[in-house]
């Protein structure tokens, strides 16, 4: 048994007893930070304000509080605590009073909410600031540049064929990029939010240099699976060793090893990741071996992921044409529970090619590839194994077959 509590200390049970405030909802969701809400397990009733949740604990780990009617509508704010005594006091308030939020029990608890306090006295009333004015613009309905405008209504005109959109989309894409997208006072806001954000992220990382704990151990670690924002790999490289040295044991230690191995790796230009994985009979499958000497796409998707089974599909002539000329797939899916919703959408697809399972997302093949949080991606590679493109149109692959095989 491994554990990160002093002397001898043992696993045990920690109860997490809390208090909603003016909320109506009457689920909360709960897992670990670097879980995918997706294949959320744990589910816990409010009743009359009031939820209780026992959990057998091993390691101090962040979790994550989402009330279930919000992820449902598509829009969420989780509230953090760590379960590192046995019992943890949560307090919930609305959204929009989320600040108020509260977590006691234990020292990680405790440094989490100092670190959150101070977070919020330095940078709180500023980003409120800029973002009142930025919610008056959008009131106005003057948000967007005259020419967005003009782009916009080109776009949803009926006379406008696809061929067309697609330029329309490119051209917004160009105006966004140019900065020209949107009115100047917006653009304004988006600028002050965006240098305060810089400033927050240093102050925070500064933070994680000079306060080693696991609070801001999983700090570190969600910095480097952020989809959404730019991470600095080099910073996070080299804070990483003093934190695998302190916890070399912590779960936390090895999903960050791995991940930073695919941050480096999966590029275009880079390396794939091996991994070893059953397929639908239970037989484990090393990825090396299956596309050994071949030109191979890597799917990672999944039966929840609408946009991940459309892109599969359009890879089925791709496949039919060049399979026996030196080109495979091998599919992986990342499912929760059983395979069942899988084969169904395998033997209704008529996918031919191989496919794994990461059930549950046990092996973190999601981390390893970068996509933590996603539904999924492909990855085209030569058969030296160097990635030639990451989530390639169908013509794309053609264009590389043809010039490789």
């Amino acid at each position: 048994m491994i554990s990160l509590f002093s002397c001898g200390s043992k696993d045990f049970t920690c109860t997490m007893k809390g208090t909603v405030i003016d909320r109506k909802s009457d689920t909360l969701m709960l897992k670990r930070v670097n879980e995918d809400f997706r294949f959320v397990k744990i589910f816990i009733p409010i009743i009359d304000g009031k939820f209780e949740y026992k959990m057998e604990v091993k390691d101090i780990e962040a979790w994550d509080l989402t009330f279930k009617s919000e992820y449902d509508e598509g829009g969420w704010r989780s509230f953090k605590f760590f379960p590192d005594q046995q019992t943890v006091n949560i307090e919930l308030h609305p959204t929009d009073q989320f600040e108020k939020n509260k977590v006691s029990g234990g020292k990680t608890n405790q440094a989490w909410q100092k670190y959150t306090m101070e977070q919020n006295n330095l940078f709180g009333s500023r980003r409120q600031a800029i973002m009142k004015i930025q919610d008056s613009i959008v009131k106005t309905g003057q948000v967007e540049s005259a020419e967005m405008k003009q782009l916009n209504e080109l776009y949803h005109s009926p006379k406008t064929d696809s061929t067309e959109r697609q330029a329309i989309l490119a051209k917004g894409d160009s105006l966004r990029n140019n900065g020209k997208a949107y009115v100047p006072a917006f653009m304004e806001c988006q600028s002050q939010l965006e240098k305060l954000s810089h400033e927050i992220k240093l102050w925070k990382i500064d933070k994680i240099r000079k306060n080693m704990d696991l609070n801001t151990y999983s700090l570190l670690l969600m910095d480097l699976l952020d989809l959404f924002q730019p991470i600095d790999i080099i910073t996070i490289k080299n804070i990483y060793p003093a934190y695998a040295k302190k916890y070399p044991n912590h779960p936390y230690t090895a999903v960050m090893a791995s991940a930073l191995i695919g941050k480096e790796k999966i590029r275009v230009t880079g390396h794939f990741v091996d991994f070893t994985l059953p397929d639908l009979t239970g037989k484990k499958q090393t990825l090396s071996e299956l596309i050994k000497g071949k030109v191979a796409l890597i799917d990672l998707w999944a039966t929840w992921c609408g946009p991940c089974i459309l892109q599969s599909r359009t890879m089925v002539p791709v496949y039919n044409e060049y399979h026996d000329k030196g080109f495979t797939i091998v599919g992986v899916a990342a499912e929760f529970k059983n395979t069942n919703a899988m084969k169904k959408r395998i033997d209704s697809e008529k996918w031919t090619w191989i496919n794994l399972v990461d059930l549950d997302q046990q092996n973190h093949i999601w981390d390893i590839y970068g996509i933590s949080g996603s539904g999924g991606m492909t990855f085209l590679v030569d058969k030296n194994g160097v990635i030639l493109a990451i989530n390639p149109t169908p013509e794309k692959v053609r264009e590389k077959l043809k010039e490789l095989l």
